[in-house]
C-alpha cells in the first residue's frame, strides 16, 4: 500500500486501501508506458475523499487531467489502456473522465463532453460525473495521486450552483427512481436497492440541509439524526449493506420495501422544502 496526499490534511500522508492503490499504480504504469507525459494530474473523489472505502462495494472515482485534448491516436490509446485495466481489475471499477486544467477552472456546465469510462464501458465523448458535485468534491475533499494538490489547482466552485444542482436532482432523478420502486415492490426489498436509494436521498438532503458534502455512510447518520428512530431499522439495513454486504434482517421483505419507499418520499419532500 502506498501513500498519497490528502487536501484535508496537508503535509500528512493519506493511505489508500490496497485495492485502490494497486489499480491506481497500474493505471499510472500503463500511462507512462503508452502515453508518457500525457496525464499530468490524477485525483480521486467520492467517498474515498471522506476516508470511506468498502471492498467489494466501493468503486474508484477518478479525474485524470491533461494539458490538452487527446488527438485521435491518443484517444484510441486511452481507450485500449482502460480496457486493459478493466480486464486486469474488474473490481474495483475504475470510473471517471479525462479533462484539462482549463476545464477544472470553469463551471462543469461549460466543460465539453470528454472521454469517460464507467463500469468498463468507454465513450469518447460523454459526461460521466461532469457536474458541480465532482468539482466541489475535488476542491474540498479530493485525493491526489499525481500532480499538484487540489488546493494548489484552480478548481471552480460555487455553493449556489451546487445547491441548485442538488435541488434539480430531486426531480430529475430521485423522484422518478422512487416512483419506480412503488411499482415494483420486489425490487424495493433488494438489499443493494435499499442502500442505493435510502443513502442516496439522505446524501442529497444532507447537502441541502448543511451546505456540506458527505459520504453515503455520513448521509445515513445524518438521516438518523434528522428523521429519528422511526427509521432506525431501515437505516441499519442500508448502512449494514454499505459496510459489510450483509443484511441485518430485522425487517421482513414486505416491510423493508414499504419502508424504503416511505422513507425516500419523506426525505424527498423535505429536501424540496429545503431547496425552495
Amino acid at each position: 500500500m502506498g501513500g498519497v496526499r490528502s487536501p484535508d490534511a496537508p503535509g500528512r500522508p493519506f493511505w489508500l486501501p490496497r485495492p485502490v492503490q494497486t489499480v491506481c499504480d497500474t493505471f499510472q504504469s500503463l500511462l507512462d508506458e503508452q502515453l508518457p507525459g500525457f496525464v499530468e494530474g490524477l485525483y480521486l473523489h467520492g467517498s474515498l475523499g471522506f476516508g470511506e472505502w468498502y471492498d467489494g462495494r466501493s468503486d474508484v472515482d477518478f479525474v485524470a487531467v491533461a494539458s490538452r485534448r487527446p488527438d485521435e491516436g491518443e484517444m484510441r490509446s486511452l481507450q485500449a489502456l482502460h480496457e486493459q485495466l478493466g480486464e486486469m481489475f474488474p473490481r474495483p471499477s475504475f470510473d471517471g473522465f479525462h479533462c484539462t486544467w482549463a476545464d477544472l477552472a470553469r463551471s462543469p456546465y461549460h466543460c465539453p463532453d470528454v472521454p469517460c469510462t464507467l463500469g468498463g464501458l468507454w465513450e469518447d465523448e460523454a459526461r460521466t460525473d461532469v457536474n458541480p458535485v465532482t468539482w466541489h468534491e475535488l476542491a474540498r475533499h479530493g485525493v491526489t495521486v499525481r500532480g499538484p494538490r487540489p488546493e494548489d489547482v484552480d478548481i471552480w466552485t460555487d455553493d449556489d450552483v451546487l445547491r441548485g444542482y442538488t435541488g434539480d436532482n430531486i426531480d430529475s432523478y430521485w423522484a422518478g427512481e422512487v416512483a419506480a420502486l412503488k411499482r415494483f415492490p420486489a425490487e424495493a426489498a433488494k438489499q443493494e436497492v435499499v442502500a442505493w436509494h435510502v443513502l442516496g436521498v439522505a446524501r442529497l438532503h444532507h447537502r441541502l440541509a448543511t451546505g456540506e458534502l458527505t459520504s453515503k455512510s455520513g448521509a445515513g447518520r445524518h438521516a438518523l439524526d434528522v428523521f429519528g428512530g422511526r427509521w432506525r431499522l431501515l437505516l441499519a439495513e442500508a448502512l449494514s449493506y454499505r459496510a459489510t454486504g450483509e443484511r441485518v434482517g430485522a425487517l421482513a421483505p414486505e416491510q423493508l420495501a414499504a419502508d424504503t419507499v416511505a422513507f425516500c418520499e419523506l426525505v424527498i419532500d423535505d429536501a424540496r422544502r429545503l431547496a425552495a
